[in-house]
């Protein structure tokens, strides 16, 4: 009995990121407050692959933010010193979101699509 247990830890823990990432950026969507960023750099962390940009802004109380975002995130033709609108939870700043991103469909975003096919696997292993 004790193995077949085991076999539904990796599609709880699945389904728990699941929830987690869909209630940040519901959160974020519902109540988000928009603010001007200003992109301060951009970092290539994979050989082939697209920027990230660091994104720096001022919270409704005046603290300063910085948050990241994917190529895919902020407008074509972004460059240090350009400002990019992002989305933030007042009730936790740390979740922020340009607000292309918070445009996108939540179906659209290829890290819930690969959550949950992973997901699918495991829980496919998991029955078998």
């Amino acid at each position: 009995m004790g193995s077949e247990v085991l076999l539904f830890i990796p599609p709880l823990l699945g389904l728990i990121a699941i929830i987690w990432i869909f209630r940040r950026r519901l959160l974020v969507r519902a109540r988000g407050i928009e603010a001007e960023a200003r992109c301060y750099d951009r970092e290539w962390r994979t050989q082939g692959g697209g920027p990230t940009f660091l994104l720096s802004f001022t919270l409704a109380d005046g603290r300063r933010m910085t948050c990241s975002a994917d190529e895919s995130d902020v407008s074509a033709g972004t460059r240090v010193g350009d400002t990019v609108t992002v989305r933030y939870d007042p009730q936790a700043p740390g979740r922020v979101e340009t607000a292309l991103s918070a445009q996108k469909p939540l179906w659209k975003r290829m890290d819930l699509i690969t959550l949950t096919l992973v997901e699918v696997v495991f829980l496919a292993l998991a029955l078998r």
